[in-house]
């Protein structure tokens, strides 16, 4: 399974795009990002009109884009305007520019069909803009392929095997899914776990009575091919005490590689002081874990000689909407009739 072309997906993080170039293959393109002296960001081909060469690799002259090959010059909107070798530059010379929306702190890049991101804006990520949200994230390049991780993510029943010590005490096995929504683009879930007491990662980030019990909630979301989204509530007696949200920006940069750009986002009353430095070890070490296994897998998928057929089970439920959307959109590019 290959993946959507005409998307959004984060390119970089607002503070990797600087006064440098930030070189980065998405969807299979080579794109190279660059902050304009206006604050704002322009991303460009990464291939010198001219001859196959990186433009990352050349340097800046103010807003423009000198190539480090013969020097080839281009303005923001991948114009060449300048040849050193003749006067003038061939009409026509240039690289493709794309769309390019900032929403802190995600760098949102259409590479797609020209025109095409004029028909959807880049998804919504509130708990990234304040509200009484505080945020702490990290960038990490997984071998595997997009629908890999958007069906991990979206099957959370593996933390008894991969994960044990995040389960709260007493809960052994998660409950069916309560709610399975669907819509054209996007599917989403949620599920309620029974009261127990804290698990210990919990007790750290929240500074809460480990001994009480506690309801939970969780959910999680395809939102787009390029965003996920989980989130999971930690109540008490009066209601939430606890709210964390992780963002996946999952962004391919080819059939078996992907850039995901994670964000860990919390609000409450019961909050530790340092729960960013907490949350951001524990998640890390999570994740360090949940992308070994979805490399192991595209392994197996690579080596396979002979595609095979795996079985399903009821905890996939989510994960299969989501397979059938990113196929369909997949299929609507290729103007491949559905079956």
């Amino acid at each position: 399974m290959s993946y959507p072309q005409d998307c959004w997906y984060v390119a970089a993080t607002s503070d990797e795009v600087g006064d440098g170039f930030t070189a980065r293959r998405i969807v299979d393109r080579p794109v190279v990002l660059l902050r304009l002296a206006d604050g704002s960001i322009a991303a460009l081909e990464d291939r010198c009109a001219h001859r196959p060469y990186p433009l990352s690799a050349g340097h800046r002259e103010g807003d423009l884009v000198v190539c480090g090959y013969h020097g080839c010059t281009y303005d923001a909107t991948g114009r060449c305007v300048r040849v050193p070798s003749q006067d003038n530059p061939p009409s026509g010379a240039q690289v493709r520019a794309f769309p390019v929306v900032e929403r802190a702190p995600f760098v949102w890049v259409w590479t797609g069909t020209p025109g095409g991101e004029r028909l959807r804006p880049p998804p919504a990520t509130p708990c990234l803009q304040g509200d009484g949200w505080s945020s702490v994230g990290e960038r990490r390049d997984v071998a595997a392929n997009l629908m890999l991780l958007h069906e991990h993510y979206l099957d959370l029943t593996n933390v008894f095997a991969m994960h044990p010590e995040m389960v709260p005490p007493g809960i052994e096995a998660l409950p069916p899914l309560e709610e399975v929504e669907v819509s054209e683009v996007a599917v989403s879930y949620k599920r309620e776990l029974p009261k127990a007491p804290l698990a210990p990662w919990e007790a750290q980030v929240s500074g809460l009575d480990d001994v009480a019990s506690y309801g939970r909630q969780e959910t999680g979301a395809f939102v787009s091919p390029g965003l996920h989204r989980q989130t999971y509530t930690i109540t008490g007696s009066d209601g939430p005490v606890l709210e964390l949200v992780r963002t996946h920006g999952f962004t391919p940069a080819s059939a078996g590689s992907t850039h995901v750009f994670l964000q860990l986002s919390w609000r409450g009353t019961a909050v530790s002081p340092d729960v960013g430095e907490r949350l951001a070890a524990v998640f890390h070490e999570m994740a360090t874990r949940d992308f070994a296994v979805l490399e192991t897998m595209q392994r197996c998928l690579d080596e396979d000689a002979t595609p095979r057929r795996y079985v399903n089970v009821q905890a996939d439920r989510a994960a299969l909407r989501a397979r059938r959307i990113l196929t369909s959109m997949v299929e609507d590019e290729r103007g491949t009739p559905h079956p």
